[in-house]
């Protein structure tokens, strides 16, 4: 014969709290792996956009005088916003910044917002973030 114990049951009482645990925690996972999907597609929009802007961006009138390709800073921040308008990141893009940093070279940063889903449930967590990303790409004539 078992002695009656006074534990007995007690395991019951910790799975409601370790079942919570686990769909916490998978919560947190989820959510990170949003921000870091919007991290690579911010990265891919900025490499893309830098990348048109190094040959559209080209100052016409210096190259037709001179032969030299040079960027129009104006025209390299005028047609970049609006490929960012244009893309699928629009909604969420927080600043956008294009330099050109030489005569042939533009620079593109953008901050993009990153909703929560399931941190918002949670007192006290925020509902979003911001990520950065950065590109540069260089013209070569060939």
């Amino acid at each position: 014969m078992r002695r009656p114990s006074a534990e007995r049951g007690s395991v019951l009482m910790l799975m409601p709290a370790a079942a919570l645990i686990v769909l916490l925690l998978g919560a947190i996972a989820f959510d990170l792996s949003v921000v870091f999907l919007r991290q690579r597609q911010a990265s891919s929009l900025a490499v893309d956009v830098a990348n048109d802007l190094a040959s559209a961006a080209l100052d016409e009138g210096t190259f037709r005088a001179s032969g030299r390709f040079e960027l129009d800073p104006e025209r390299a921040d005028e047609l970049g916003r609006l490929l960012v308008i244009s893309s699928d990141l629009a909604d969420e893009v927080v600043d956008v910044e294009i330099t050109v940093v030489g005569p042939d070279v533009v620079e593109v940063r953008l901050v993009v917002r990153v909703d929560y889903v399931f941190a918002r449930a949670i007192p006290g967590a925020g509902d979003a973030t911001t990520v950065t990303a950065a590109a540069t790409a260089t013209a070569v004539l060939g």
